[in-house]
């Protein structure tokens, strides 16, 4: 295993680098897209944002495309606008730098110790030294890789935890001894690295972060959460659109940053000559889908906890009596094997409450979901997940369909290993629902 030290990560990043766009030598010569000299920023930036990319792994090969799609993202931005990315990749040859994206250009590059970007230390160190490098009035973080949702493992090892990541470890694509971050590990990297500056958003270029669960373990981190409860295309954000919306001050600019990532990816399925690569059974069968995404406000959070528990409170016998809770027409957004798991609180809680006890409930939610885009099928590679969209997903309305997930304990968890429900009571989330009091 990789082991971090953060001294060795701080002294590697006050050395002198050599830079172009890989991060490698130029050899004397000036690359294509890298300026020989030094760049300086702003004393202070309006706006700082880190990219923070966990290439380790088999989307290796959507980086160079991301890359240059924020290179291009890059040109509308202004001189006190700071586009930062960490890149961690499955590469032999200087896997590892840090670089400012400016004009379209990679500049001020630093090369990396080799190390694990799944390591919270790791995401701690980068946070760090982003800021020192590039102070801001305002930041904001991308998460760009794997993430599996809010499932924990208690190893105090990184090898196999989730949720967010995932590091191979050898500088190689291939999906084996894998290193993942546990959510609430990964909020204290985060904690830690920001040094009490509270991010603007965490916007998720990963799979399954719109969970109640995450954003609440969050919520004293950033002001927005913005991603997906289910799994995204692997091509992920088109970053030529989404890079200006990271930089936006508007007071709904999240609205903007979704609709182009939700009506790229609608376009996208609609193109004939994608449809070999991006359907799920059957050629053309996205066609009028897209991608479920939401954000989430941290400031309504605590408010949402609450109304939440009180509204399981009226249904306490479906909650604590094993598999009552009727979920045939709610979405979940996330299975292992035949566990399904991860669904959609909306659905769950119109068709299980009392309807004024859902509308009160509802009240607190759109507080904190003032945007969401829902798609009732989308890209994915859980062949059980995928019957299910073809088989009823689509007979739900959109409406109904509040694009954050919430596990709700059962009893098909009781042979994963760790029982499920009792990690589900790790998270913070559970000091306000407590699944305990129900029998979980």
């Amino acid at each position: 295993m990789k082991k971090i030290l953060l001294s060795i990560c701080a002294l590697a990043l006050m050395m002198a680098c050599s830079k172009d766009n890989d991060g490698q030598e130029e050899n004397g010569q000036e690359s294509q897209n890298q300026r020989q000299e030094e760049v300086t920023p702003v004393q202070q930036a309006r706006r700082t944002v880190l990219v923070y990319i966990a290439a380790e792994n088999n989307l290796n090969s959507f980086l160079d495309e991301n890359l240059t799609t924020m290179k291009e993202g890059s040109r509308h931005l202004n001189d006190d606008q700071n586009l930062v990315v960490y890149v961690n990749r499955a590469q032999e040859t200087n896997p590892c730098y840090l670089a400012r994206i400016y004009q379209g250009e990679l500049v001020d590059t630093v090369l990396m110790p080799d190390e694990l970007a799944a390591d919270p230390t790791v995401m701690t160190c980068i946070l760090r030294e982003t800021l020192q490098r590039y102070p801001a009035q305002s930041y904001g973080l991308v998460l760009w890789g794997h993430c599996d949702g809010w499932i924990i493992q208690d190893s105090d090892s990184i090898s196999d935890t989730r949720a967010y990541g995932v590091s191979t470890g050898n500088n190689t694509p291939y999906m084996s001894n894998l290193y993942w971050m546990n959510i609430p590990q990964m909020s204290q990297a985060i904690a830690d690295g920001m040094e009490g500056n509270k991010l603007a958003f965490i916007f998720g270029d990963c799979c399954e972060l719109a969970s109640l669960e995450i954003a609440y373990e969050l919520r004293h981190l950033t002001d927005y959460l913005i991603g997906s409860p289910a799994e995204i295309p692997d091509g992920g954000a088109p970053y030529e659109l989404n890079v200006p919306d990271f930089f936006l001050e508007t007071d709904d600019f999240y609205r903007t940053l979704i609709d182009h990532y939700y009506d790229y990816w609608l376009a996208e399925y609609q193109k004939e000559l994608n449809a070999y690569r991006y359907y799920n059974d059957s050629f053309g069968d996205l066609v009028g889908y897209s991608v479920p995404l939401v954000a989430i406000k941290s400031s309504e959070l605590d408010q949402l906890a609450t109304a939440t528990s009180q509204v399981l409170g009226t249904i306490a016998d479906k909650v604590s009596t094993p598999d009552t809770l009727n979920l045939t027409k709610a979405i979940y957004y996330s299975s292992v094997g035949k566990r399904q798991y991860a669904y959609d609180i909306n659905c769950v809680l119109k068709q299980n409450a009392a309807p004024t006890d859902y509308l009160t409930w509802k009240a607190s939610y759109d507080k904190a979901i003032p945007y969401a885009r829902h798609s009732v099928i989308w890209f994915s590679s859980n062949y059980y997940l995928r019957k299910n969209m073809s088989a009823y997903f689509a007979q739900i309305p959109a409406e109904d369909c509040g694009s954050i997930s919430m596990t709700f304990p059962s009893t098909t968890y009781e042979g994963t290993q760790p029982n499920w429900n009792k990690a589900l009571q790790q998270y913070q989330w559970n000091n306000v629902i407590h699944w305990e009091q129900y029998g979980w």
